[in-house]
Formats: C-alpha cells, sequence, structure tokens
C-alpha cells in the first residue's frame, strides 16, 4: 500500500514516515511540506492513501483534496489536524475524506485506519480479479463456440445469444481481450482450417470452401488471397511441390 504524507511541520511528517514506511507492506512513497509540492508531484505518483494537515502556507490540505479530485485521483485521504473545528470536518466529509483524526494522533487509532483502508483495497483488487475471470471465460466459451462451429453459419450476434450477453457487450469484450473482432477472428481461423485442407488433394476448391464455412468458392478464394498473398490452388501447388 503507497502512502503520501502531507504535513507542513518537520517534526510530524519525518515521524509519520518512519512510524509507517515498511511496515505490513506499507511504503511512503512521497513526503511533502507543503500543498503546492504534493500537487505537483502527485501528477505523476498514484499513492492509496494520502495523510494530510489541513493548515499549510499557500493552500489548505481540504483545497489539495479537492483539486486532487478535479484531476481523478482516487486515493484514500486520513486527515490529521491540531483543529476540531466543525466547518473543517463538515467540508471534509463532503469531500469524501475517510477519516478525520485530530493532533496528538493515537498511533493504534491511525493503524486501525490504515488497516480498514488495507482491506478495502484488498476487496476491491479481489473483484477486478473476479471480473477479469468471468470476461476471460466468456471470451474462451466465444472462441470453444466458433472452434465447434466454424463450418456453420455464424455470426456474433448467434454467438452472444449462445452465451446469453448482448452483442454489443460481447463485441467489445472480444476486442478488449484479443484485439480483433469476433468477424475477423471467424475469418482467420476459417482460412487457418482451409490451409489444412488444402493440404489434402482429394479436397476440391469448392469443397474446402464450405467445410470451412464459406460456402462460396470465389469469396473463399478472394478472402484466402487476402490473408496470405496467394489463392488456395497457388498454396496448394506450392505445398505439393
Amino acid at each position: 500500500m503507497d502512502i503520501v504524507i502531507v504535513d507542513d511541520e518537520p517534526k510530524i511528517r519525518n515521524g509519520l514516515s518512519k512510524l509507517l514506511d515498511g511496515r505490513k507492506n506499507w511504503h511512503v512513497i512521497g513526503v511533502y511540506g507543503d500543498a503546492m509540492d504534493a500537487l505537483k508531484n502527485m501528477a505523476v505518483k498514484s499513492p492509496d492513501v494520502i495523510i494530510t494537515d489541513i493548515r499549510m502556507p499557500e493552500i489548505n490540505g481540504l483545497d489539495m483534496i479537492d483539486r486532487l479530485k478535479e484531476a481523478d485521483q482516487d486515493a484514500y485521504i486520513i486527515i490529521l489536524s491540531g483543529y476540531s473545528d466543525f466547518g473543517f470536518a463538515q467540508r471534509a466529509i463532503e469531500l469524501g475524506v475517510t477519516r478525520y483524526l485530530t493532533k496528538p494522533t493515537k498511533k493504534l487509532e491511525l493503524f486501525k485506519a490504515l488497516e480498514e483502508i488495507e482491506r478495502k483495497l484488498s476487496e476491491k483488487q479481489d473483484q477486478q480479479e473476479e471480473k477479469l475471470e468471468v470476461t476471460n471465460l466468456m471470451v474462451q466459451k466465444s472462441m470453444d463456440y466458433i472452434a465447434l462451429n466454424y463450418s456453420r453459419k455464424i455470426s456474433l450476434k448467434s454467438i452472444a445469444a449462445e452465451l446469453y450477453l448482448s452483442p454489443n457487450y460481447l463485441s467489445e469484450l472480444f476486442k478488449r481481450h484479443t484485439g480483433k473482432n469476433i468477424s475477423e477472428y471467424i475469418t482467420e481461423y476459417r482460412l487457418d482450417k482451409a490451409r489444412r485442407y488444402l493440404q489434402q488433394p482429394e479436397y476440391k476448391i469448392g469443397e474446402v470452401a464450405e467445410l470451412v464455412g464459406f460456402g462460396e468458392a470465389r469469396y473463399f478464394s478472394s478472402m484466402f488471397k487476402k490473408q496470405y498473398g496467394m489463392t488456395p490452388n497457388e498454396y496448394r501447388n506450392r505445398k505439393v511441390k
């Protein structure tokens, strides 16, 4: 878990850094004495947690958080403040701050807040991995369906119906995972199968076209040449020689 500390008091920020860095896989990746310096550096860093004071030079911690939200920084925020002002606390809640702790902060209270964030991060990662597994499974099922039915008339719509997915969703999923449209993948799969059939001289070109799902021999020959730079006959003759 990557942590950034922002506090204008050197004793506090250095003390926090020593306390937290390396503990339970926690890593302090930035320590800053003012919010402006922190904002500049966090443009290239993506911490999981930001621990910040409120009262600091130039801009305060709450304004810094506001700017981070505008820049789509989604780090968890813990405020450590010497002020228990209700107005500060109310604005912190509006900004989605995770915890508002007053100074002097108890070590165990800070640890508890960080451990809670760590659990949330772990749960989020588990959900992302689970979602990825489902995505991979759907794409693999699409490929398996194509492998079993390439000789028949198949389409994005028919595969989506088989998997109980919307065609648009399946198309987006497949493209994201493989870098290809389903129609491109089907064509490439059929042409690869055609090369194997062409190595068997008992099959005529028209028969090969039907066996791999193209049907019309002229269209098959056109697609084959586009893919491999030669006609099915030229490919067959080259293999025979």
